[in-house]
């Protein structure tokens, strides 16, 4: 026998000894998102902050338990928005700035396996967020989508616009303690012009054009429409090619000015 031989056996035990990238992936997304629930801030702007919007604009509304039929779908984009973008910016910045980022790479498995848990684990909560919405609109106001695939494949379409531009801010945040107000700074007014908080029918053509070329503009367009039966296959191809748009530019951001270790020192 070759005296490489112990040698050689070792490596082979210790490449088999290192999980392959969907393992990771899997198991790292269930303490990942375990994480996010058990953390009083995220689970409150995925769910309860989305349900209190729905609360409220059902309560105002001027046309009774029809303004859930706008509005249940509106406020799931909310929670969507919410629970991918603001809160995978928000959460990648922090980890990066206090080096946990950088901790990542020391680690003998695939980074973007890791990466990608973080990402999923936010989806999955705001997801959350969205089942619960619609409960509650069926519940109090008997509000149930007419067209419920339209509906779902449009806000799984939000989901990932919405990690893909999360991703992509962390590039343009300096800080932790910038994180927070430019991610809502970014969110809060895509939402509204996008028709998050209101409807745009009274809005001036030029407003209604621009949110069809925003990142969430076309896919609350088609929940809503989803939701009142009037969705059709074109609605879900322009929502789709706005999804694809937007995801490619900011996952191209991401690919080239990521950075996995803290701008300032500590």
């Amino acid at each position: 026998m070759s005296r490489h031989a112990p040698a050689r056996n070792r490596k082979e035990q210790s490449a088999d000894a290192v999980p392959g990238a969907v393992r990771t992936f899997g198991r790292q997304l269930r303490y990942d998102l375990l994480a996010q629930a058990r953390n009083p801030a995220a689970a409150f702007f995925s769910l309860g902050l989305p349900l209190i919007f729905l609360i409220t604009f059902t309560l105002i509304g001027a046309r009774g338990d029809d303004t859930a039929v706008y509005y249940a779908p509106a406020t799931m984009a909310i929670a969507v928005v919410s629970g991918t973008l603001s809160n995978i910016a928000i959460t990648l910045v922090y980890l990066r700035e206090y080096g946990l980022l950088k901790r990542l790479q020391l680690l003998p498995v695939r980074r973007a396996a890791l990466l990608g848990s973080r990402v999923g684990a936010s989806g999955l909560l705001s997801l959350g967020g969205v089942l619960l919405l619609a409960a509650y609109a069926a519940a109090v106001h008997g509000v149930v989508p007419e067209q419920p695939m339209l509906v779902v494949a449009a806000v799984l379409m939000l989901a990932v616009a919405g990690s893909a531009l999360g991703l992509a801010l962390t590039v343009l945040i300096p800080g932790e303690n910038a994180a927070g107000p430019i991610a809502n700074a970014l969110a809060l007014p895509l939402l509204m012009v996008s028709g998050g908080f209101f409807p745009l029918d009274a809005s001036p053509e030029w407003v209604r054009q621009l949110a069809s070329f925003l990142p969430f503009g076309s896919g609350i367009d088609a929940a809503v429409a989803g939701y009142e039966g009037a969705a059709t296959v074109a609605d879900l191809g322009e929502t789709a090619l706005a999804t694809g748009i937007w995801t490619a530019a900011a996952l191209t951001l991401v690919a080239t000015r990521f950075r996995w270790v803290p701008r300032r020192r500590r």
